[in-house]
């Protein structure tokens, strides 16, 4: 009895095993049909008509079934929506090299919903690529017609207003105002841009009015009151609409903006059409996220944007400000198109600075801006200021007129924004103020980081491409998450007279000068917390009033690794050990002498500080957080030194 219940389990055995072998056969069958459906779909050739339809979707609350469309009138314009397809490397109207196949429109189509769904504009943006049966049934139409596939856009738009009132964050600082000479960075080392990794945010009552899509082209208009918890307030306007929205249709600058009409490429002769053919084949096929975030013409937006801003120096150098400009600015894409889930989360605004956008961003910036300096009373005397003379000197109204340009990479070369591992990024900003301001000078600042994981240099010296699972490749892998990061970054000013027609009270106002040190910038030290001082003034200052300087430069060397297994939390969510080594420095030069001069490079090298230490990093929807001992090893007697600090990085207002 016992001997068959054993080849009862045998054959119980062998029957699982069949089943288990059978399994993997079919699941094999079942991963090689997907890869050739794939493949066959990626080699098909897909012709498109032109003009793409524009529909809006039907919600289940609207009584319809999801997914479904209908025909009623859509505040978007179809114009624009198909100048974005178009920019986005969709090949509409037939006319597109034979080797573009539906992965390659696949790509271009995802492109295209990324960035109107990065306007703020639409709740969903969806494309159906399918036969038009109404059209292949039309006995008039040609063969290569009968072929085309019709592409339909459906857009759930937005409420064309929103209403905010909440808290939010203020981070705001030295940096991300324009006040310091750092490179605003956003990321973990310091060359990218963003909001600064600075002092520690401010929480805020805030209160905003937005309006969207108002002229079908994207536009985004937000208006935006709040108050901190010091009693600062602020009030922001912002309106960004593509550059074309503002043109007659039938102007030349509109024609040049705009993409032409696919179909006019028939009317052409033989080679002229194989030439743009083959453009436009190397232009879709070398697309990628970075060069497609520079746009097209309907991309290049034209904006308008006020501020009143109060502003709190008395930390730093004994005074607060008062602040109210206006300007244009001409960019190279949209406010709103920044990465992640939205800025500030789903029912707050956008009204973020244009460096936290997505994606390379350049731009060209005109603005008049009216600013107020207030001493600091004394707390005892109230006749009296509790402030430096060089601050007093500066107090009172004063006019800024100027003309500002850029370019930001804004970390779109890198694996991650704000905790790269892989990777460069760059901003390079120029400045010039002049008549009619009282002020007269230009500034020049910039940098960039470099990112490189030592698993890149293992395989490209020892040509390892994969674990094979030895002791050796485990060894390797616990340090294959080491990576080396470089950064520098600059600054220089000098003043301008006009002859004569820029007062220059004081020389370059303070508002305008650099400033360095806290996280992000010269960790060891406060923000501020280095270079010129005033000799008296400034009692609750710390090495008195801050004065700024007309140059500036950090540098740093750093290595990250990620937490060991054993923090298995930290690690899945990016959280990374560094150690690092940071120099830099804050001077002022006479105008009479050069920058390249012997007395100044001495200058510059004698009176740079240095600082050691390392800390712990986390990369977060939000932005980056980061806390860091250091130890200075150079300093001067006035300078504010800080050991343990904890950083920012807000991709959100």
């Amino acid at each position: 009895m016992s001997a068959q219940k054993q080849r009862e389990r045998q054959q119980q055995a062998y029957q699982e095993q069949l089943r288990q072998i059978q399994h993997q056969r079919e699941q094999k069958m079942r991963e090689k049909l997907q890869q050739l459906k794939a493949e066959y779909l990626s080699a098909y050739s897909l012709p498109l008509n032109y003009p793409a339809k524009v529909t809006s979707v039907i919600d289940d609350d609207d009584g319809g079934g999801s997914n479904k469309s209908k025909n009623d009138s859509i505040r978007t314009s179809k114009e624009f929506i198909n100048a974005r397809l178009l920019e986005a490397g969709l090949p509409l109207g037939g006319g597109a090299p034979s080797k573009l196949t539906l992965g390659d429109h696949s790509v271009a189509a995802q492109r295209f919903i990324s960035d109107l769904e990065g306007t703020g504009c639409y709740d969903s943006v969806q494309v159906h690529i399918g036969n038009d049966q109404d059209n292949n049934d039309d006995d008039d139409a040609s063969p290569e017609q009968q072929q085309m596939f019709d592409v339909t856009v459906r857009l759930k738009e937005k409420r064309w207003y929103k209403i905010y009132i909440g808290g939010g964050v203020n981070s705001d600082d030295l940096s991300s105002l324009g006040t310091s000479g750092g490179a605003s960075t956003g990321n973990a080392f310091g060359g990218g841009a963003g909001t600064a990794l600075g002092a520690l945010p401010k929480l805020q009552f805030e209160s905003s009015l937005s309006a969207s899509n108002l002229t079908g082209f994207a536009d985004m208009s937000t208006a935006l009151y709040s108050v901190d918890q010091t009693g600062a307030s602020s009030f922001r306007f912002t309106h960004d609409r593509p550059l074309c929205s503002w043109l007659p249709k039938q102007s030349t600058l509109y024609d040049w903006l705009m993409p032409q009409d696919p179909r006019l490429v028939g009317d052409k002769s033989i080679e002229e059409q194989k030439t743009n053919d083959d453009i436009d084949e190397m232009q879709v096929l070398m697309g990628d996220d970075a060069q497609y975030a520079l746009g097209g013409g309907s991309h290049v937006t034209l904006g308008v944007h006020a501020l009143c801003l109060e502003q709190d120096f008395e930390s730093t150098r004994s005074s607060k400000e008062f602040t109210r400009s206006i300007g244009v600015r001409l960019a190279n894409h949209c406010r709103g198109a920044s990465r992640g889930p939205g800025i500030g989360g789903p029912n707050k605004p956008s009204t973020s600075s244009p460096e936290t956008m997505a994606g390379p961003y350049f731009f060209l910036d005109w603005n008049t801006c009216l600013r107020d300096t207030l001493p600091r009373r004394h707390s005892e005397f109230p006749f009296a200021l509790d402030c430096s003379s060089d601050v007093a000197k500066q107090a009172g109204t004063a006019f800024k007129h100027s003309l500002t340009g850029g370019m930001y990479l804004n970390g779109s070369l890198t694996d991650d924004r704000y905790d790269p591992t892989m990777g460069y990024d760059a901003h390079l900003v120029g400045e010039v103020a002049g008549p009619p301001g009282d002020a007269g000078f230009w500034k020049l600042k910039g940098g960039g980081a470099f990112h490189f994981p030592l698993e890149l240099l293992q395989m490209m010296t020892l040509g390892i491409e994969s674990n094979d699972g030895t002791e050796e490749d485990e060894t390797s892998a616990s340090v294959m998450g080491l990576t080396l990061h470089s950064s520098v970054n600059f600054g220089i000013a000098r003043p301008l007279t006009f002859n004569g027609l820029c007062s220059n009270l004081g020389g370059i106002p303070f508002s305008d000068r650099f400033y360095s040190g806290g996280p992000g910038q010269l960790r060891g030290f406060l923000p501020a917390g280095i270079g010129p001082r005033a000799t008296k003034g400034g009692s609750s200052t710390p090495g008195g009033d801050s004065l700024g300087g007309d140059m500036f430069y950090t540098s740093t060397l750093a290595a990250s690794i990620p937490f060991p297994s054993y923090f298995e939390t930290l690690r899945q969510n990016g959280g990374r050990l560094f150690g690092f080594a940071n120099a830099g420095t804050c001077v002022s030069v006479d105008p009479s002498v050069g920058f390249g001069s012997l007395s100044a490079c001495s200058r510059i090298m004698n009176s740079s500080r240095i600082a050691v230490g390392g800390g712990v990093s986390m990369g977060t929807p939000m932005g980056r957080f980061e806390l860091t001992y250091a130890v200075p090893m150079r300093y001067g007697p006035k300078d504010a030194r800080k050991h343990v600090q904890m950083g920012f990085g807000f991709s959100f207002e």
